[in-house]
């Protein structure tokens, strides 16, 4: 995501999340995993992350695109020309 599109975390959130962090006692070192562990090689495995990243991936188009307004621009247009046709068959009808 470029910098000039991406956004700030919202400090209180931050904060809040930090302090939820300190309170439970969990040790963030436990989290990162081993560096001598072995990474999983197994095809399905492999398989189910990348259509993960391709989900996000797609998600994020889409609320790209929702977000931006242009579906809702774009519904506004097809609303307007089914309205013309419906005059134009009414125009045509007998």
């Amino acid at each position: 995501m470029p910098a000039d599109r991406s956004k700030p975390l919202a400090l209180a959130d931050t904060l809040r999340d930090l302090a939820l962090l300190r309170a439970s006692n969990v040790d963030l070192s436990d989290l990162i995993p081993d560096r001598n562990m072995s990474v999983t090689e197994d095809p399905e495995v492999l398989k189910s992350v990348e259509s993960s990243h391709e989900f996000v991936a797609e998600t994020r188009t889409a609320l790209r695109v929702y977000n931006s307004g242009d579906m809702q621009r774009k519904n506004v247009e097809i609303q307007r020309a089914q309205v013309q046709l419906e005059e134009l068959l009414r125009g045509l009808s007998p």
